[in-house]
């Protein structure tokens, strides 16, 4: 692994107070967090060495203090690497409270949302939400009990109808929390 340079070990150091603040927040609802470097330590010492790398722009004499920074950040500068780099995690789909989509209704023809003869579509405004689909009047279940019934899946918006839409059917799509 290639030495992190003196501006990614300040980043990490700046992320590292957020970080250290966080965990010894958690403490006030957990209990007492054991064996950590507090918030307060790990801001003076990025400080001062954002001070010195700034006014001398000598890497040599600000190694000794970058690499202090990262060891007492410890774990909080491995999390602030991972959050950088964004590796892993996956997709959170933000949601505003209190704007849930307006449902749809419709009746089904050559030209719906779904054209007769067809069962899948993707509704992007309605990605994050949980769905309830209505079919002619009857609120559908997404088990196939060997009627119909339908399949959402709320992280890419796509939505399928199992018998498929029949011409003059009413659809209604329902998007809930």
């Amino acid at each position: 692994m290639a030495q992190l340079t003196i501006d990614q070990i300040i980043t990490l150091g700046e992320l590292s107070i957020t970080l250290s603040g966080n965990y010894e927040a958690q403490g006030d609802l957990y209990g007492k967090r054991l064996a950590y470097t507090s918030p307060t330590t790990i801001a003076t010492i990025t400080d001062a060495l954002k001070w010195q790398y700034e006014s001398f722009q000598d890497e040599s004499t600000a190694r000794g203090v970058a690499n202090y920074l990262y060891w007492i950040c410890g774990k909080f500068a491995l999390e602030g690497q991972y959050i950088i780099t964004g590796a892993g995690g996956g997709t959170v789909v933000p949601i505003n409270p209190g704007s849930t989509p307006n449902p749809t209704e419709f009746e089904v023809t050559g030209s719906s949302i779904i054209p007769a003869g067809d069962s899948t579509v993707t509704i992007s405004t309605y990605i994050g939400y949980n769905l309830l689909f209505v079919r002619n009047g009857i609120p559908q279940s997404q088990i196939d009990l060997g009627n119909s019934y339908y399949n959402w899946n709320k992280v890419t918006g796509q939505f399928i109808c199992y018998g498929p839409a029949v011409e003059g059917e009413l659809f209604q799509l329902y998007p809930f929390i």
